[in-house]
């Protein structure tokens, strides 16, 4: 009798705590902002190039996409952003824009966030080997990243990039 009880007060309590990840998963899923703010740990972070919409630009993405098992939101921009060779050197990318519209957005499962950035595609271009940054944080900055950067390159004249979001399209 004692280890029917112990058995089946072990199921029981197995049953509420996968009730409470499926409760606490459906919550975040309803209210983003329920989901605790993305850390470094959180995501894998990679560039892809991607079709331009001008001819005069290159155009690439940033993706936040949640590593395993985690689920969490971010928004707003990165900080400190920097075109490294691959010693690690800063190349000296001319940076401009000005402050993005703040958004948040969910990421994990299927959704996950972008940063775009667009670049002149005529004239001179830098060839970095990675592209680093401070991660947003709240109220502070968030961890220190470097993510490889395609072969494409950057425009040497000018590099535009916008605040993380949800991918557009």
């Amino acid at each position: 009798m004692s280890r029917f009880r112990t058995i089946a007060t072990a199921a029981a309590l197995t049953g509420t705590a996968a009730l409470a990840v499926v409760a606490s998963s459906a919550a975040q899923a309803s209210d983003p902002a329920a989901a605790p703010w993305c850390t470094g740990d959180d995501l894998a972070i990679r560039v892809d190039d991607m079709r331009s919409p001008s001819a005069r630009d290159k155009a690439h993405v940033i993706r936040f996409v949640a590593a395993e098992g985690a689920s969490c939101r971010i928004g707003g921009t990165v900080s400190n952003l920097r075109f490294l060779d691959g010693q690690g050197n800063d190349i000296h990318a001319a940076l401009n824009g000005g402050q993005p519209p703040y958004s948040e957005t969910l990421v994990g499962g299927d959704s996950y966030a972008v940063k775009y950035v667009a670049s002149n595609s005529e004239g001179p271009q830098q060839f970095p080997a990675f592209v680093r940054f401070n991660l947003p944080g709240q109220g502070k900055l968030g961890a220190l990243v470097t993510v490889a950067w395609p072969a494409s390159g950057i425009g040497a004249e000018y590099v535009r990039s916008g605040g993380i979001t949800a991918p557009v399209g």
